[in-house]
């Protein structure tokens, strides 16, 4: 992989044309689902960040104001939406579903890619609090991977409601019950177990917790699984949630892609019920993550229901690019006429095939050019052009020209 200095990679023009492909069906299926496409600043307050969410402050990117304020290049889109809907529209109950495709800046990697900031798209649905609400979610990030060709996806269904009732149960300092969801988050099961083994718990509630990190696969076994454990009735109704959220997808078509998964948490640190991430076949790393966080509103003073996703589009270009599912890009321009001399007339035919809307280059014959960038390559010399050493009239190179379009 070509890298600058910096170990960013420049991206060309080819890519570019694949990208504006993907932005548009991704944006097609936000439409139809009936979602209006925003963008949110740039730039937002550092405090916005660095006080709800002292967690994010390592991924940020900083930069002082002229006022001397400190501000951060977005990390996150949702945060910020939020932040601005609690203000534009203060009425909870009014339905808001909005799609987005912005750059946003943290860290990523990929499986031959690392940068510092990245595209992503996504959709974010405020002010619906049912599960039906949570499984369009999941539908329009399912269809979003359809609308560009894929179609083998895994997709990890879980609920933080079901380990936040169990935490509940336990009264436990929350110190000690912030290391036990880093451990589920990070997957560090043996710390995990050996937390456990030390806790001031009865046998059933140990239990319980020991057999949270392995409580994933199909969903029938999973669920019922998990119906078992259940020590309170948030517990169970957190399940019974997320079943209502599974008929819906279900009904759409999904259900056979689905498996839960109990072990989530959000690094996030706003998830308050359902979190999904969807994988693509091969790739390293889900190329989509999202949930239901009902409470974040609220920190801006207004409290809204709220679910959505987000779709890293670097990932997910890498992944097609390794699986073959990019479209072949036509070259960009459609004539370059190389040239060893200045003559008017040549010039005059490019400014008019240009006028008439063709890609036309003329460039000196002591500079080259790459013939991949353009559909014909043309010599001019002695009052005519060439192609391919055979002699071609203005009138005839028009007509390629014209045939391109």
């Amino acid at each position: 992989m070509n890298k600058t200095l910096d170990e960013v990679k420049m991206i060309h023009e080819e890519e570019m044309k694949n990208y504006d492909r993907i932005q548009a069906q991704v944006i097609s299926v936000m439409l139809r689902h009936g979602c209006k496409i925003i963008q949110t600043p740039t730039f937002e307050d550092y405090d916005t960040y660095g006080n709800y969410f002292p967690a994010m402050r390592r991924e940020m990117i900083k930069t002082i104001d002229a006022d001397g304020s400190v501000l951060v290049l977005r990390p996150d889109v949702t945060l910020p939406l939020v932040k601005s809907v609690a203000r534009e529209f203060p009425d909870p109950a009014q339905l808001l579903k909005y799609g987005y495709v912005s750059t946003v800046f943290r860290e990523y990697y990929g499986r031959s890619s690392h940068g510092r900031d990245f595209l992503q798209s996504g959709v974010e649905i405020l002010g619906d609090a049912t599960p039906e609400c949570d499984g369009e979610v999941m539908v329009i990030a399912a269809e979003f991977l359809e609308s560009v060709g894929i179609s083998d996806m895994r997709i990890d269904l879980g609920t933080v409601a079901y380990m936040d009732a169990l935490f509940e149960e336990l009264n436990l300092p929350d110190d000690t019950l912030g290391r036990l969801r880093l451990f589920m988050e990070k997957r560090n099961l043996v710390s995990f177990s050996e937390l456990v083994k030390t806790l001031p718990v009865t046998d059933r509630q140990r239990e319980v917790l020991l057999e949270l990190p392995s409580l994933f696969g199909p969903y029938g076994p999973t669920l019922n699984r998990a119906r078992t454990l259940c020590l309170n009735k948030k517990m169970e109704q957190a399940l019974d949630r997320l079943s209502g959220v599974f008929q819906y997808f279900a009904c759409a078509g999904y259900d056979d892609m689905v498996q839960l998964d109990f072990g989530f948490t959000s690094h996030m640190g706003y998830y308050t019920d359902l979190v999904f991430r969807i994988y693509v076949d091969g790739a390293l790393y889900s190329v989509i993550s999202g949930g239901r966080y009902d409470s974040l509103s609220e920190r801006f003073g207004v409290a809204r229901p709220a679910c959505g996703f987000g779709m890293n589009m670097n990932l997910l270009y890498e992944y097609m690019t390794d699986a073959g599912l990019l479209e072949k890009v036509m070259p960009s321009f459609q004539l370059a006429v190389s040239y060893s001399r200045f003559v008017p007339a040549m010039v005059h035919d490019l400014m008019e095939w240009r006028k008439k809307g063709f890609r036309v280059l003329g460039f000196n014959q002591k500079n080259h050019v790459a013939p991949s960038d353009y559909r014909l390559m043309a010599v001019y010399r002695n009052g005519c052009y060439e192609i391919d050493g055979r002699p071609l009239t203005k009138e005839e190179i028009e007509e390629k020209l014209g045939g391109m379009q």
